[in-house]
């Protein structure tokens, strides 16, 4: 997955990163959520500056599209780390125990305040953070137990601050997501586009499509078995394996199979879950 340095940082992100300066100081935890598929690369290290030393959780979202044994590789990793970490598919509801456990604390220590100075009781303020598209909006969906914020399979969707309450105990700001300014070595980029966290005109996609297929060439050789019937890709060429997934998808343009809509299908069915459960990287490599 190798690619030249990307600089990407939109006008809208550099005012959201101010905007975020200000928020950390009021909140009380802060729930990091990064994709499962590649945790180190959705990792924002302008977010990590940001949150100091605020108690907080990460959460890789999407597990369900993740290789689930190297998704354990992660969270062993940041166990090792010192670092909170669970993993969810943001729609089963079972991070909501994990977000319960992490506030314990902080509830515990708010409460005790409120009681001694005869303070109203006040919600804990819980800051969601991450790049574009890993799932933050429906975190919130999922907690509040019906539509709060705009939920989209593609960068950009939340474009300013939400404070949403849920019930008495927690009142969650939905963030926009903010990517890094640049990207050197350019394989975290291509990671980024291939899960749908930047704009699709930033990475032109077939070449997003041969660094897929090259990625899956090398650590998952069976990866096209199950939706396009080719069982190994180890030897295979990857003009005639897209020329090939073109036919069996009667994707043709006039008479000819497309290799780019083979291409572009490809990428698609990677990101929204549909090929199967992969990951794009593992701890410490």
């Amino acid at each position: 997955m190798n690619q030249q340095g990307v600089h990407y940082f939109p006008g809208h992100m550099q005012k959201a990163l101010r905007a975020l300066e200000g928020y950390v100081k009021v909140v009380d935890l802060i729930v990091e959520i990064v994709d499962a598929r590649a945790p180190f690369s959705s990792r924002n290290p302008l977010l990590d500056q940001l949150a100091g030393n605020k108690a907080r959780l990460v959460l890789l979202s999407k597990e369900d599209r993740a290789d689930p044994v190297v998704t354990k590789a992660w969270l062993d990793y940041f166990k090792q780390q010192g670092i909170p970490a669970i993993s969810s598919n943001l729609t089963e509801g079972k991070f909501q125990k994990a977000l319960t456990e992490a506030t314990k604390p902080l509830v515990a220590k708010k409460r005790e305040k409120e009681a001694r100075f005869a303070m109203k009781k006040q919600p804990i303020r819980v800051m969601v953070i991450g790049i574009p598209n890993v799932g933050k909006s429906t975190f919130i969906n999922s907690l509040a137990g019906k539509k709060k914020v705009h939920v989209g399979n593609k960068a950009g969707v939340t474009r300013a601050e939400q404070w949403i309450r849920l019930g008495e105990d927690f009142t969650l700001l939905d963030t926009p997501g903010v990517l890094p300014m640049n990207y050197p070595d350019g394989a975290m980029a291509v990671r980024l586009a291939l899960l749908g966290s930047m704009k699709e005109e930033v990475l032109p996609t077939v070449e997003l499509a041969y660094a897929l297929f090259g990625y899956f060439r090398e650590n998952y050789p069976h990866a096209l078995a199950a939706r396009f019937g080719i069982d190994d890709i180890t030897e295979a060429d990857a003009d005639e394996t897209f020329y090939q997934i073109a036919k069996i998808r009667l994707l043709y343009e006039g008479s000819e199979p497309s290799h780019t809509k083979a291409c572009y299908l490809l990428i698609k069915e990677f990101k929204d879950g549909i090929l199967g459960r992969f990951s794009l990287e593992v701890p410490n490599a």
